[in-house]
């Protein structure tokens, strides 16, 4: 068995690295097609054009790897059909699951790395190729400053926006603090390109400007530009910069202290709860492609082909993240249990695999 054993994996592995090398150079060519303009446009150098999908590698192998697993496995069980060896393993008195047992092996590893990467690696792949599109390409160009913003939070009597935010550098990009009085009237507002934690809660602005108004009539009583500016926020990276670090870019670790302390201030810590929780979903699915992949092609046998497998894969994931979307849309909103909603996908094409396999004909 160990000999069969050997054969099958080494079988899937190869169709899996030969599959996932083709996904992850369509994916690659998609995201050129789509920064090109953004590298021309601000006159990026050489080197940018291969660290950028260097540190975006991970990111990419991860979002490739479920539909490179559904198809390696489909492939896998499909030659096997094709070439009678499923038939010879019967007629050895040799079962389905031992057959196919190596292939579900590989996919609870899988599931392992899956989420050993989505914990640090991933999420670290994306922070890092952000910071490298924002800052080394984008950022020696004054049009980058945002004059307004999504994300903001009152403190006190001011409001504070930013663009974008890397807290594990301690800085942030397109600053903008609104000074306020107690009848909620505008004193102050200063924009910065960028800016970076100092000591305490001091920041250090970039390229930045400062206008004063009038609280009764609102009008402009002053204008300074600064190439540096420090500025007290009285807040120190942890507490001003976590609340806009997109969830996707933040560790696993990141997200359960963040959720735990936002829930503990009386905050709103839906979507940071909903991250983490949809990426133990997802650390399950390279098991799930395993358990519909090698039914299904079973069902064909002999008719299994790679065109089928690509329809059969594209239709499946397709309903998977659309139904994974509106099941985190229900959750958010509170319609339904979080882990439920964002759990729901997941079942479904567990009960969809099990189905498949207890309709196999013997």
């Amino acid at each position: 068995m160990r000999t069969l054993d050997r054969h099958i994996a080494a079988l899937f592995l190869r169709n899996l690295a030969l599959i996932l090398m083709v996904l992850i150079g369509l994916y690659g060519l998609v995201e050129f097609i789509e920064k090109v303009d953004d590298f021309i446009e601000h006159r990026a150098v050489a080197a940018h054009y291969f660290r950028y999908p260097l540190f975006k590698l991970p990111f990419m192998i991860d979002q490739s790897q479920p539909k490179a697993i559904l198809l390696a496995s489909f492939a896998t069980v499909g030659l096997l059909a094709r070439t009678s060896q499923i038939t010879a393993l019967r007629s050895c008195g040799i079962g389905l699951w031992q057959a196919t047992r190596p292939l579900f092996i590989i996919g609870g590893l899988l599931c392992v790395a899956t989420l050993l990467g989505n914990a640090w690696l991933v999420p670290w792949s994306a922070r890092e190729s952000s910071y490298i599109l924002a800052t080394e390409i984008k950022g020696s160009q004054p049009a980058t400053r945002a004059t307004t913003a999504d994300l903001y939070f009152r403190d006190a009597q001011r409001i504070i926006s930013v663009t974008e935010s890397f807290p594990e550098r301690s800085e942030v990009r397109g600053l903008t603090v609104l000074e306020l009085d107690p009848a909620f009237h505008l004193t102050r507002r200063i924009e910065g390109i960028a800016a970076r934690h100092q000591e305490g809660g001091r920041w250090l602005l970039q390229d930045a400007v400062e206008r004063t108004f009038d609280p009764t009539s609102q009008e402009i009583t002053g204008f300074n530009r600064y190439r540096e500016l420090s500025l007290d926020l009285g807040r120190p990276p942890e507490e001003m910069l976590e609340i806009w670090y997109k969830p996707q870019e933040m560790g696993l670790a990141e997200l359960l202290r963040l959720d735990r302390r936002l829930q503990r201030e009386g905050h709103d810590s839906g979507r940071y709860q909903a991250e983490w929780q949809l990426r133990l979903a997802r650390s399950a699915t390279p098991l799930l492609m395993v358990l519909l992949g090698v039914p299904f092609a079973l069902h064909r046998g002999r008719k299994a082909n790679l065109g089928l497998g690509i329809a059969v894969s594209l239709t499946t994931f397709l309903a998977y993240f659309a139904l994974q979307a509106i099941g985190l849309a229900l959750g958010t909103a509170g319609l339904l249990p979080l882990a439920l909603a964002v759990w729901a996908a997941n079942i479904l094409l567990l009960l969809v695999g099990m189905w498949l396999f207890l309709t196999l004909d013997n």
